[in-house]
């Protein structure tokens, strides 16, 4: 009798194994029970005070207008339609923010190690600047700024193309035509080709110790290859922005408004300076004794930094770093405090004549959807390096 209350010959009563598996189950019951109750006794609240609830609203007219949106918006459109467009727009400003917040961190992370005095103390001061000041702070100044430009007749204009004023900033697009598709497909091979030369490249390098410059040819390739693809196929036309009538407004082009430049830029400098500490302190948890070793290997500052240092640094700054950029995505909701049209400001402004708690949680499932596609790409990333070396 007593072999059946064993593993492997231990008690289960003692089984390391069969106690963490019921330890879990256990803990994962309450959780979940205690998340159910919650939900339960939120429910009975909203039904016994008559509270609107539900999401039949949704397939309805908003007949709300949105100033700025990625995709064509009109009043007569759905709240979901509308919800979907003010969603873009927070995803327009977060991918944005996290590209340019992550090259500019870099640059003056590494700056911050520099031995040329008047740079490392530039981006100091940069740093203590910008990450020990609000947030919402800086994006109102910003929006300030923005706003002091001269108006749309009087702004500034470069080439007859690109034009900055009150209203924003505005610059040539490219517009997709015939020939699209084959363009990038060439494109799409041309990167294949120079992957597969990287790390030929690579492994070349690392057997004779002479540099090969893998990303740069890499590089180089891919866009000689697109270069030449869209010489040949012609699969766009650049669409120049113009003032048309009489107030000279703007049309054509891409267009960033004045409260979306305001904000990216917030975002960006805000982020940068915390990602620019976290670089600084994954270079420098690396071992000095590794870095005297490159060196009297005979590699420059520069190649130490690039194969010795920032390799072994980046399992030590890709975390944080991940941590920075649901951050930032959650930080773009300040948006609304400049006028521009995010999720967060455009579910506000429903809520006048929609289910609050409703739009509330679809504001909230958004957010975390995003942030556990952040948390994920970063993760395999940080994965795919981990047991490198």
């Amino acid at each position: 009798m007593t072999r059946l209350f064993t593993v492997q010959g231990v008690p289960v009563w003692r089984n390391i194994v069969v106690l963490r598996w019921v330890t879990q189950l256990v803990s994962a019951v309450l959780v979940l029970s205690v998340v159910a109750l919650f939900f339960v006794n939120v429910s009975r609240e909203i039904e016994a005070r008559d509270i609107p609830f539900g999401f039949s609203f949704l397939t309805r007219a908003a007949q709300i207008p949105i100033g700025e949106t990625v995709i064509p918006y009109d009043p007569s459109d759905s709240y979901a339609y509308g919800l979907l467009a003010a969603a873009l727009n927070t995803v327009k400003a977060s991918v944005l923010g996290v590209i340019l917040a992550t090259l500019l961190g870099i640059l003056v992370g590494v700056a911050r190690l520099s031995s040329n005095w008047l740079l490392n103390k530039a981006a100091l001061v940069y740093v203590e600047a910008f990450r020990n000041t609000p947030l919402l702070v800086q994006l109102l100044f910003w929006f300030l700024v923005v706003l002091s430009l001269p108006q749309v007749r009087e702004g500034y204009v470069a080439f007859d193309a690109v034009y900055l004023n009150n209203s924003g900033f505005y610059l040539p697009w490219p517009v997709p035509v015939d020939g699209f598709w084959l363009w990038l497909g060439a494109t799409a091979l041309g990167i294949a080709v120079a992957v597969i030369a990287a790390r030929h490249l690579q492994r070349r390098e690392t057997e004779s110790g002479r540099s090969t410059y893998p990303i740069l040819t890499a590089a180089a390739i891919a866009v000689v290859v697109s270069v030449i693809a869209l010489l040949v196929f012609s699969p766009m036309t650049l669409d120049i922005p113009r003032a048309e009538g009489r107030f000279g407004r703007i049309q054509g082009g891409a267009q960033l408004g004045g409260s979306f430049t305001a904000l990216l830029v917030g975002l960006v400098l805000y982020t940068a300076a915390f990602i620019a500490e976290i670089v600084r302190a994954g270079v420098q948890s690396v071992g000095k004794g590794q870095v005297e070793a490159a060196r009297s290997s005979g590699l420059s500052a520069l190649q130490t930094l690039r194969y010795v240092t920032f390799p072994q640094g980046l399992r030590v700054i890709i975390p944080p770093t991940i941590s920075q950029f649901l951050n930032l995505t959650k930080n773009s909701s300040l948006a609304a405090a400049i006028g521009y049209p995010d999720l967060v400001s455009v579910a506000s402004t429903m809520t006048q004549i929609a289910p609050a708690i409703s739009l509330i949680a679809i504001v909230m499932l958004t957010y975390l959807a995003m942030s556990l596609t952040y948390s994920l790409i970063g993760n395999l990333y940080n994965r795919s390096i981990r047991f490198k070396g």
